[in-house]
């Protein structure tokens, strides 16, 4: 007799770039059963909570919780997501496996090398022989209007895979172009790429266009601006909504067969699961996911006030959901990127910090005193450290905010004095002090045009780490006096580049931290 295959054929990425092979015979009893199969076979890797996404073929194979074990498909990729909620040792080198991926064509950010996407059939049989006979004569080819147009359209859609409103440094990918086609080089230019970067520049102009009449949210958002029919409206170059902090998925479509009416109707469901004494995270997940493009319309286009935003939406005030929406808006997951790349930089920073106490002036006797006191410290452990750089750093940028940075004494006043406040992290403490930081506080809190959004966090540090996410997720602006700060931490520490050079205290900062001592 033959034997009888297996019913479940499973490729399970559990790192990245690790994938086993799981095969069952029957369908687990339940989620959890399937879990616990996992752990067995992939122990010690998978000692940890976790939840199972799976490609959901509704949803055109987007990722999505596994929450019902029906759902499980009998031939298909899961993939294992670390629970925000796990107790992990960020001093540790493992990395922290990313949430579920978001309703969304950009997965990445702009690349450091641009590769030049493939073209017609046509166009790449012209530029094969033009190239060749560029080798061996220098002579470079020219195209008709349908042939540029047609090139130009490849590399718009390319584009398009990363960004919508590229800046003037992507554009630079016209190099890119000649680079790999030598062919198409102007002579008329001293770059050999001046004019394509305009082409190109214009080609995408028309491309957002298309793409907005074809129901494009990211940029139909920006569309019916001022006309000679809409005198009235907004300039068609001025508050331009688009992704300025690195946002991968800045403003996604509806799913695949939903609309604005049928998430409304998930939302209400979502407002009752969070609502619940007993809350099912996998399922607040699973709902979220679906109806991120709702809350992303919701936030760039009508930017609603803070505190009615989060009555439609309170599983943000989660801080599981919080890192969950950061990793759907960026493709970055939150805490393990923002640890990480501090504690890279936090001996260095030590150094900087109290090499700049040791001189004179008011953000230097600050810093002193900051110093003093953790040097007062018995355990120098990774939170005391992020504590006292988390503080520092604004005063050796020579920034000052002191309404960002509160403290509650919980026995002097039964309520904290939040009144007038945009974005702050509240340290509470026990003890009369005046100390502005405090390496162990009572708890920490995030506090957001004067409602506390999340309360009750462990560390200083962790209260930092969610307000940045809170940030992107609410569509927050960095504290004014503060911008320095706030922008070093995305680009050198989170990683999230936009293009742009740093201002020049930056750039002096970056410099000091690479230099070996």
């Amino acid at each position: 007799t033959m034997a009888v295959p297996p019913k479940f054929m499973l490729r399970v990425i559990i790192a990245p770039e690790v994938a086993v092979k799981l095969t069952l015979t029957e369908r687990p009893h339940s989620v959890e059963d399937l879990i616990k199969t996992l752990q067995e076979k992939c122990r010690p890797r998978l000692d940890y909570e976790f939840s199972i996404h799976y490609e959901d073929p509704d949803f055109d194979g987007q990722l999505c919780c596994l929450v019902d074990i029906e759902d499980l498909p009998e031939k298909g990729t899961l993939q294992v997501v670390r629970s925000e909620a796990d107790n992990v040792s960020f001093e540790s080198s493992d990395t922290e496996i990313i949430p579920s991926m978001p309703f969304s064509n950009h997965l990445k950010t702009w690349p450091d090398t641009f590769n030049v996407p493939n073209y017609s059939y046509e166009a790449e049989h012209l530029l094969q022989e033009g190239n060749a006979a560029c080798e061996q004569s220098g002579r470079t080819i020219t195209l008709t209007r349908s042939q540029k147009s047609s090139i130009l359209e490849s590399m718009a859609t390319a584009i398009m895979n990363y960004k919508p409103y590229p800046t003037e440094k992507n554009i630079g990918m016209a190099e890119a172009l000649v680079t790999a086609h030598p062919c198409l080089k102007e002579k008329a230019s001293e770059s050999g790429w001046y004019g394509w970067k305009w082409a190109l520049q214009y080609k995408m102009g028309t491309f957002r266009s298309k793409l907005a009449r074809a129901g494009c949210l990211e940029v139909a958002v920006n569309s019916g601006r001022r006309s000679h029919n809409h005198p009235d409206k907004d300039h068609p170059h001025q508050n331009v909504k688009k992704a300025r902090r690195a946002e991968i998925n800045y403003l996604p479509n509806f799913p695949k067969g939903e609309d604005a009416t049928t998430l409304e109707n998930v939302r209400l469901q979502l407002m009752q699961e969070v609502e619940r004494s007993e809350k099912n995270l996998l399922l607040i997940d699973k709902l979220m996911q679906m109806t991120f493009a709702l809350r992303r319309l919701e936030i760039v286009k009508e930017n609603p006030m803070i505190g009615d935003f989060l009555n439609r939406w309170p599983a943000l005030c989660i801080d599981s959901q919080i890192c969950a929406e950061f990793h759907r808006i960026t493709n970055i997951n939150l805490r393990n990127q923002f640890y990480s790349g501090l504690d890279i930089h936090t001996p260095r920073l030590l150094n900087l910090i109290r090499q700049k106490a040791a001189r004179t002036g008011k953000f230097s006797e600050t810093l002193r005193a900051m110093m003093n006191l953790y040097d007062q410290q018995h355990e120098l452990h990774a939170d005391t450290k992020r504590t006292l750089i988390l503080h520092g750093l604004p005063l050796y940028l020579r920034e000052e905010e002191p309404q960002f940075f509160r403290v509650w004494n919980i026995e002097e006043s039964p309520e904290p004095e939040i009144s007038n406040t945009a974005i702050v992290v509240l340290t509470i403490i026990n003890e009369n002090s005046s100390s502005p930081m405090h390496f162990s506080p009572v708890s920490a809190a995030v506090i957001v045009e004067d409602q506390i959004v999340l309360g009750e966090i462990n560390t200083f540090a962790d209260a930092f780490v969610l307000l940045f996410g809170l940030v992107y997720v609410m569509h927050l602006d960095y504290p004014k006096k503060l911008v320095h700060t706030f922008t070093f931490i995305r680009k050198e520490v989170m990683g999230l580049e936009d293009g742009k050079p740093l201002k020049p205290c930056l750039n002096r900062l970056k410099n000091d931290l690479l230099l070996i001592e």
